[in-house]
């Protein structure tokens, strides 16, 4: 899957944000260590795709956060604050 084609929703309180995922990649959550991609889809073709074209160590999940803590994936933003 490209990257550059795949848009991710983040779920934040005052509502979610289509953001593409290379700038997830790059940013993460920044300072609000809490969001999370909660859906994705193709840019190109506004098809859904699944959570699993998100690399697990950007996911920001539970599975995401326990893999890291269990040394499993390396930290993506080890400042907390994303590339």
């Amino acid at each position: 899957m490209d990257v550059e084609d795949v848009l991710v929703v983040i779920a934040h309180p005052f509502g979610d944000v289509d953001v593409p995922l290379a700038d997830w990649i790059a940013n993460g959550p920044g300072p609000r260590p809490l969001l999370r991609p909660v859906r994705a889809y193709s840019r190109s073709t506004g098809r859904s795709l699944p959570l699993s074209v998100i690399p697990l160590r950007y996911r920001n999940d539970g599975e995401s956060r326990r893999a890291i803590a269990d040394g499993r994936v390396a930290e993506p933003w080890p400042d907390g604050t994303g590339a």
